[in-house]
């Protein structure tokens, strides 16, 4: 299980476009949150990190592309 987490998406300029430490909210596609800004979040792909501790003391770092289709 994990203890705590930090989850983070970039744009391919590396703006950040969302970041949470709750496992319960997930990205909605959105920028900042915000459907109307960021000229609608088109079609990109972005770059996520995710840095774990699991309730065993190991951490976990992962990194990948999530690619965002309309």
């Amino acid at each position: 299980c994990i203890q705590n987490m930090t989850f983070t998406i970039y744009d391919r300029w590396g703006e950040k476009v969302f970041e949470t430490t709750d496992q319960k909210i997930c990205w909605d596609g959105t920028y900042k949150g915000n459907s109307d800004s960021y000229r609608g979040m088109n079609t990109a792909v972005f770059v996520y990190f995710l840095e774990a501790t699991l309730t065993s003391g190991e951490k976990i770092n992962k990194k990948g592309n999530i690619s965002l289709l309309r």
